[in-house]
């Protein structure tokens, strides 16, 4: 399964990194990576919609991280902007809906 890495649009903050769950962070697509730490952080279900990387009403940019990248977990924003950097590539950016 991919690794994402999930960053505010608005903060720049790391939201989430799969590493993080262990197995439990082996999910399919960027949209089940943010509901992974939607239920982690005790949010609330919410829908997903994927638009362009450049959309203004994105409020996530998601990360892939390659199999072949460090696989440990990252304990801080800074360790998961470095990560993202070195290594990841952007594959979508979300915007969120209350449901």
């Amino acid at each position: 399964m991919a690794r994402f890495i999930a960053v505010e649009r608005g903060t720049g903050r790391v939201y989430g990194d799969t590493a993080r769950f262990g197995s439990a962070g082996n999910v399919v697509s960027p949209a089940d990576a943010v509901c992974l730490f939607d239920r982690h952080a005790g949010r609330a279900a919410r829908g997903f919609g994927y638009v362009k990387a450049d959309s203004q009403s994105a409020h996530y940019d998601i990360y892939e991280i390659p199999h072949s990248a460090p696989d440990s977990a990252t304990a801080s924003d800074a360790a998961a902007q470095a990560l993202i950097h070195h290594h990841g590539s952007l594959v979508t950016s979300l915007v969120t809906y209350n449901s």
